[in-house]
């Protein structure tokens, strides 16, 4: 029998070795190779005809195209997955995971590369015409220098038609086909079933006529979706026996895998997924399952709250969930805490050891304990305690006590909880609900590009107080600004971008760190993760060097202790883009603008360590 393998395109050495170590992981019984360069890449497949192609498209590779169009051709039945630059994420939700090119944004989640790696080379494989690069036809093209922010003309014939499609940037900006010029011309090449393609160089100054290429892509989609792939989801309601189970988890990849390698297990299984917290809501209410497979991490809110949610509704509370996640300490703060939280798994997991965890949970009879209790007031402290992790409802501290009416010039209304007696207003004053937090930072590491450029800033808070400033004159009679506040629970996206944060009003006034602008350089490294890699420096001493985070947030809500005083905030981040500045005197504008990424939360939720990227 010949030796099952995959084939990686990587051109960095530390990649190749991290991406190598990764398939070794997921896949142990493949044999794994690695080309440097397209030519080498065609003379390792034609060897090894590879069950997966595993292509880093970050830097794009001249001929990209022209290689993709020979191993459909040569291996038609072999996967891709595509490790590159996000696609649109309207495009990548009407998509799905259709079409004959799998992609894994850069940088990758390990869970979510090793259940894209583990779907197309289990279950998943068995499946005939199912994402094999047979089917690949111009939309898996596009897509995969969209990933690779190519500068790239495509060229397409299907029968007598010929067509060219110009990217720059990783942006459709031109199409003709014949009379056809712009959007009606891309239209038409993108429902071409399965042209064959070829690429050239792209002009310096490209010619534009097409402006929303995303929309058009979309659109046809939806008009070519059943003729692209079989569909990918089991019916909502299987025609089996078995137990129910739903899968709530925002990887769609990871929900093909489970799916998979569950209904391989036992195919009486009933199984039923869902992208999004929401969704799994309401399929849990409909179904009432037999197990809950649940991720923690969601973007609409997390599985912590959903198992709250659960237990609140009388069908729902003894409806046991696995939980399973990247987020190691909030997911077992969250199993300590929650009685229908039975089991839990650390992501990225294999399938022997996910399947065994699910068959002996299902056959396990679950005594839960009492449920959510109704919780004390909290005493009046000086200073907030520490935050208990992604407690929704919990009131963390009482501020200094001022009479409720100084909340009435803002518009509000109450929202009753069936487990709590806590109050949340949803604040929208008449005035405005605009805020500027500040955080100082310390930096962990920072990276030069080869022009000595600054690069990317790893950071962590050099303290849990924040200041805050409201617009809203209402918001800051009954808030002073001249308070702190405590960093409390911060829900985060799949990407680690922020969506909301909690802050706890102190009763002291808001101390700015101590500056420091030098940077004593510890140790050096090289990041080749770009075009052209990159110098990491780490401070030494244990003196870091200091920074100031300027984010601009909204006040969404106040949430308010039995006694009506004022517990929390809760600040929506609408972008991830801040200011950073080594002078709090220095008019904000003045600060450079970095984008913010959240790489690890604390015990409590709270930010542990982030990451700055500069916005030219």
């Amino acid at each position: 029998m010949p030796q099952r393998s995959i084939l990686l395109l990587e051109e960095y050495d530390a990649l190749a070795a991290a991406i190598s170590s990764a398939l070794r992981k997921f896949a142990p019984q493949h044999f794994g190779a690695v080309a440097r360069s397209i030519a080498e890449a065609e003379k390792l497949a034609s060897e090894l005809d590879p069950e997966l192609f595993v292509v880093d498209v970050d830097p794009p590779w001249t001929g990209l195209t022209n290689f993709l169009e020979k191993m459909r051709t040569a291996h038609p039945n072999s996967r891709a997955l595509v490790i590159g630059s996000a696609i649109p994420g309207q495009i990548a939700a009407e998509r799905g995971a259709s079409g004959a090119l799998q992609f894994v944004e850069k940088p990758f989640d390990l869970a979510a590369f090793g259940a894209a790696v583990q779907a197309l080379l289990g279950p998943w494989r068995e499946q005939e015409g199912r994402g094999t690069l047979s089917a690949l036809n111009a939309i898996d093209v596009v897509l995969s220098h969209c990933a690779a922010d190519s500068n790239v003309i495509v060229d397409l014939h299907s029968g007598t038609r010929t067509g060219e499609i110009h990217i720059a940037g990783g942006q459709v900006v031109h199409a003709a086909t014949g009379k056809l010029k712009g959007e009606d011309a891309l239209g038409e090449i993108l429902s071409w079933s399965k042209p064959s393609v070829g690429e050239k160089k792209l002009s310096v100054s490209p010619h534009r006529s097409i402006t929303n290429w995303a929309a058009i892509l979309v659109e046809t989609l939806g008009e070519v979706a059943p003729e692209i792939s079989e569909p990918l989801r089991a019916p909502t309601t299987p025609p089996r026996a078995g137990k129910r189970i739903v899968v709530v988890d925002d990887t769609e990849m990871l929900l093909i895998f489970v799916e998979d390698i569950l209904a391989t297990a036992d195919p009486q299984l009933q199984i039923t997924t869902a992208l999004s917290a929401s969704e799994g809501l309401r399929e849990i209410e409909r179904i009432v399952p037999d197990l809950v497979l649940l991720d923690y991490s969601l973007p609409d809110f997390n599985g912590d709250e959903l198992c709250e949610r659960l237990l609140e509704n009388e069908t729902t509370a003894r409806v046991p969930v696995l939980m399973m996640s990247g987020h190691i300490p909030e997911m077992n703060a969250a199993a300590a805490r929650l009685p229908n939280v039975v089991a839990e798994i650390e992501k990225p997991f294999l399938s022997d050891a996910f399947v065994d965890l699910v068959r002996r949970t299902l056959n396990t009879k679950h005594v839960f304990g009492k449920q959510i209790e109704e919780r004390p007031p909290a005493p009046a402290i000086s200073e907030p305690a520490p935050t208990p992790p992604s407690l929704q409802k919990e009131i963390v501290a009482e501020p200094p006590r001022r009479p409720p009416e100084t909340l009435a010039p803002v518009e509000s209304h109450i929202e009753e909880h069936a487990l709590t007696t806590v109050p949340t207003i949803r604040v929208a004053p008449a005035d405005g609900n605009a805020a500027v937090l500040g955080l100082f930072l310390e930096v962990v590491s920072m990276q030069l590009t080869s022009q000595l450029q600054m690069g990317a800033i790893r950071a962590r808070p050099a303290s849990l107080t924040a200041s805050l400033r409201l617009q809203s004159a209402a918001a800051r009679h009954a808030i002073p600004a001249e308070l702190g506040f405590q960093l409390g629970p911060t829900k985060l996206s799949g990407q680690g971008r922020i969506s909301t944060m909690r802050v706890v009003p102190t009763s002291r006034p808001f101390q700015p760190a101590q500056m420091r602008t030098a940077f004593e350089i510890g140790g050096v490294a090289l990041i080749p993760n770009e075009t052209r890699a990159q110098v990491q420096l780490t401070p030494a001493g244990t003196t870091p060097m200091t920074m100031e985070l300027r984010a601009h947030l909204e006040l969404n809500a106040v949430e308010l202790t039995p006694s009506f005083q004022v517990a929390q905030l809760i600040l929506n981040w609408g972008s991830n883009v801040v200011r950073v500045t080594l002078n709090p005197k220095a008019p904000e504008q003045t600060a450079a603008r970095f984008g913010l990424r959240v790489l690890e939360l604390d015990d409590s939720g709270r930010i542990a360590e982030l990451l700055l990227s500069p916005i030219k």
